[in-house]
């Protein structure tokens, strides 16, 4: 109790001092981990943006994903309903549906365009930003922004199109489609002459009962992936079945790259970060200290004893450095708050939609970075307490700090 109101009765006493060192601690704290958050954020986004896409897990035929020529390589009705049966003794799927690929040419009076398709069950869950959503029953498409203004469609006025196509054993297949809307899935070199379309009404174009070109599965937890992944191809391999699964992460090998260049991006920064904080905490509270060295003398002169002295050093330390920290977590917090309050908006480069700033803050990007704030307050007393074992209590109180 003695060493908790001493260090706190020379917190009070210089006060000043104590407030400018943890408004320093607050914003190295809330910089680093906003910065984090960010990364965070990014990291998140894109994560949830794929999975939303491709599911947490897709089930095809073994070598779909291998093969340059997919149309060939469907499910059908009765691989489709196996899987399904497989799917429901599996607690941690919580829903699946199917999605069917096809692709060939479109084209109106006046132009004409390679095309590559998706059939959906749910056609809402391509994650597309913006665009009108193809329902089942209304034979009709949704093209991609470019594609839609490549072929000269109007909506109002001329807004059918011809496609010709071929699915697995069935012959070539042409015919008439209204088109319903646009999409725009933000970046457009990835949606070049893409189109969608109900996968009920693209089965009823090829008279096919039920097929499918792959399952997308969707798990309760994001954890569950590797074990869920594992468990069906064992599966598969132990029962002769021809499918193969492939996680998110597989599918969009782009999220590992761009992923590992925000980390890559994080270290720089942070390494920056980390030595200009490091420099500026231990040089302001080192000084800070060692500008009351004499006071430390005097203590030990009236007979406190040095490790009494080192102890009331660090704990006043301690306590600055939390008070810095809760400091920078509230105004990380608040800074986010603001962030969202002015819906400040961002292009990512290649993209033609934007997304909002935002700051995702974790308990553990919290733990880590306060604990790097926290290591770094320590070490500035490091000096002062060198200095107080080294020199008797005559000295430290003529002690000449220049």
């Amino acid at each position: 109790m003695f060493l908790l109101k001493s260090a706190w009765d020379n917190i009070k006493f210089h006060k000043k001092r104590r407030i400018l060192s943890i408004l320093l601690i607050t914003i190295a704290s809330a910089a680093i981990l906003l910065y984090r958050g960010f990364v965070e954020y990014s990291e998140q986004g894109m994560a949830i943006g794929f999975i939303q896409e491709s599911g947490h897990l897709q089930v095809a035929l073994k070598d779909f994903w291998n093969n340059k020529n997919t149309a060939d390589m469907i499910l059908t009705a009765h691989d489709m309903n196996k899987l399904k049966d497989l799917f429901d003794k599996i607690p941690e799927i919580v829903s699946s549906d199917a999605v069917l690929n096809f692709q060939g040419i479109i084209r109106t009076q006046n132009s004409s365009s390679i095309f590559c398709g998706a059939g959906y069950d749910e056609p809402h869950s391509l994650g597309a930003p913006e665009g009108c959503p193809v329902f089942e029953g209304d034979n009709s498409l949704v093209l991609d922004k470019g594609l839609f203004n490549s072929l000269g469609l109007d909506l109002e006025n001329n807004n059918y199109v011809n496609i010709m196509t071929a699915m697995g054993e069935n012959k070539i297949a042409a015919g008439s489609f209204g088109v319903s809307g646009t999409i725009d899935i933000g970046t457009p070199q990835n949606a070049a002459g893409f189109l969608i379309a109900s996968r009920k009404d693209i089965l009823d174009f090829f008279g096919m009962e039920d097929a499918a070109s792959y399952i997308r599965l969707y798990l309760k937890n994001n954890q569950d992936i590797e074990k869920i992944e594992n468990k069906l191809n064992s599966v598969f391999k132990e029962n002769n079945l021809n499918f193969e699964v492939k996680n998110w992460k597989t599918l969009n090998p782009s999220w590992q790259q761009v992923s590992n260049l925000f980390n890559a991006q994080f270290i720089v920064i942070s390494g920056i970060l980390y030595v200009l904080i490091f420099t500026a905490l231990t040089q302001s509270l080192s000084a800070s200290f060692m500008e009351r060295i004499g006071e430390f003398g005097t203590m030990e002169a009236i007979g406190l004893k040095k490790s009494l002295l080192i102890s009331i050093l660090i704990l006043e330390v301690c306590i600055l450095s939390i008070a810095g920290i809760i400091g920078g977590i509230l105004l990380s917090q608040a800074g986010n708050i603001i962030t969202q309050m002015f819906d400040i908006k961002m292009n990512p480069p290649g993209s033609t939609s934007y997304y909002l700033l935002n700051f995702f803050i974790t308990a553990e990007a919290v733990i880590k970075t306060q604990f790097f704030i926290f290591f770094t307050a320590l070490i500035s007393v490091i000096y002062p307490i060198y200095t107080i074992k080294k020199y008797s209590s005559i000295k430290l109180i003529n002690y000449n700090i220049s």
